[in-house]
C-alpha cells in the first residue's frame, strides 16, 4: 500500500514539474480552418500518390536488403 502511495506521489511531483515550465501552450481554441480549401478529391490524389511513394521506397529497401544476402552468399 506504501508503494502504490510513494508511487502516485511520484507522479504528481513530475505532473506538477512539467506543469510549471515555462513556455506557452498552444491555443487550439482558436485555430482557423476556414482556410483550408483542399477538396476531398485533391485530397485523396495526394494520398494515393503519397502512399505510392512509401511503396516504392518500401520496395527498393527490400530490393536493396535481398542484393546484400545474396552478395554474402
Amino acid at each position: 500500500m506504501k508503494e502504490e502511495k510513494s508511487e502516485k506521489d511520484w507522479v504528481n511531483r513530475l505532473i506538477s514539474f512539467f506543469k510549471a515550465l515555462p513556455g506557452r501552450r498552444a491555443d487550439t481554441e482558436k485555430k482557423q480552418y476556414s482556410g483550408w480549401t483542399q477538396t476531398e478529391e485533391a485530397y485523396q490524389k495526394e494520398q494515393s500518390e503519397w502512399l505510392e511513394s512509401v511503396r516504392r521506397r518500401k520496395e527498393a529497401k527490400q530490393q536493396e536488403q535481398t542484393d546484400a544476402d545474396r552478395k554474402g552468399d
